[in-house]
């Protein structure tokens, strides 16, 4: 009775203490991970989302956007690694290296809202009329494959601007990590800012979980009883966690940053990612 009590108490703690869920993958979804919710997004198709540089989708609506103040509105629907937010002001681009960055990765963005800053287009001598491709590049949690992402937009003169859609603009997400600008992907000309700086809000959380605490009664001694339990509990403990880490549930430690090398390949121009955890 006492072990099954302790293996018990054991179990509820790890199980509280340590969150095991299966890996979200991108058949999972019928719209993308990560999507816009200002400017619209284009269509997403699962089978051709690690296609650079839009995810194998075509070219959208345009919807008017400011030449400068614009927002990009996110919404999250999983964990994701390696969030990046890129231009150009190619109408229909073919190619990864069309692109620039101008922010931070985030090293991690949980579900939920995330809005940043667009770039001031009119300080890179964009003009009203313009076209801009707009393009997400992020990962699933521990999943090497780069997934894409694109919205359209044609620039318009900022004042009297008002957008055509309501959206959210705040941050309000389960988890978020921004890469410092040595670990950041650099694609392009643009210069790279800081993605706090680039936010018009801030307001994320954050939550853990509390292991739960359990008391038992012994008809055996304090300390033999403190004895067994601290053995059987160890035990059970180091059981499920090494069962959890050999299938690939749950790591230990503090996560590092998924390091991004700006590679140009010999065809596709895609940057090739090597992952440190």
């Amino acid at each position: 009775m006492l072990l099954q009590t302790l293996f018990a108490v054991a179990t509820t703690t790890v199980a509280s203490a340590i969150s095991i869920n299966r890996r979200a993958a991108i058949t999972d979804f019928d719209s993308s991970p990560i999507g816009f919710s200002w400017p619209p997004g284009r269509t997403f198709n699962s089978s051709t989302a690690t296609k650079a540089p839009c995810g194998g989708s075509p070219a959208g609506v345009r919807s008017s956007y400011p030449l400068s103040g614009g927002d990009i509105s996110l919404t999250s629907k999983t964990l994701l690694d390696s969030v990046n937010i890129l231009w150009t002001n190619e109408t229909d681009p073919t190619r990864f290296h069309a692109f620039s960055t101008y922010t931070n990765t985030l090293s991690e963005l949980g579900a939920g809202h995330y809005c940043q800053a667009a770039p001031d287009f009119a300080s890179f001598g964009l003009k009203a009329g313009d076209d801009v491709t707009l393009m997400i590049m992020y990962n699933l949690q521990d999943v090497a494959d780069n997934y894409y992402y694109c919205a359209d937009i044609n620039l318009v003169q900022t004042d009297g601007f008002t957008p055509s859609e309501q959206y959210m603009c705040s941050n309000y997400t389960s988890s978020l990590q921004e890469a410092s600008e040595e670990d950041s992907m650099k694609v392009g000309s643009t210069s790279t800012i800081s993605s706090a700086d680039a936010t018009s809000n801030q307001g994320s959380q954050t939550s853990s979980a509390q292991p739960a605490v359990s008391d038992s009664d012994s008809a055996i001694s304090a300390a033999a009883g403190g004895g067994i339990g601290a053995a059987v509990t160890i035990a059970v403990v180091t059981l499920v966690a090494a069962l959890a880490y050999f299938f690939g549930y749950v790591r230990f430690g503090k996560r590092k940053p998924v390091v991004l090398g700006d590679h140009a390949s010999d065809s596709t121009g895609v940057p090739i990612k090597a992952a440190q955890f």
